[in-house]
């Protein structure tokens, strides 16, 4: 399990006056960024050989509207699919701890001839099976 806090500023909110989806999403991508930095890699090389990660598909699902101001935490945990594909799983709390939203990206890695390569060890150790 990896996480990571943010407050909302006012680029985040919409016309509806809560959290737009594209900052949802830009947080989740934020996420996965810096969990890859601190494991000492990025997306365009997640194996230190230059293979780089691609977004399959993306689902969210939301509970609770987030505000300017609040804090939230994004929880992201790793789950494997199948020896090539891993979930990403998401899970965004309020400054209360109320889960606002749940997000799923599936996931698969590219070498640098564009073939899809196995999930790399080290996320692998970090994952569970399903």
């Amino acid at each position: 399990m990896y996480q990571q806090e943010y407050q909302l500023s006012i680029r985040d909110i919409n016309y509806a006056n809560h959290m737009d989806h594209l900052a949802l999403l830009n947080y989740l991508h934020e996420t996965r960024v810096r969990f890859l930095r601190e494991h000492g890699y990025s997306e365009l090389d997640v194996d230190g050989k230059g293979s780089g990660l691609v977004v399959a598909d993306l689902q969210c699902s939301y509970r609770r509207e987030c505000f300017y101001g609040d804090k939230i935490r994004v929880v992201l945990t790793l789950k494997v699919l199948s020896p090539t594909r891993l979930i990403l799983l998401y899970a965004i709390y309020k400054d209360d701890d109320t889960l606002a939203a749940n997000a799923e990206i599936r996931v698969a890695f590219l070498n640098k001839e564009r073939k899809i390569i196995a999930i790399p060890d080290y996320l692998l150790s970090l994952a569970t099976s399903l």
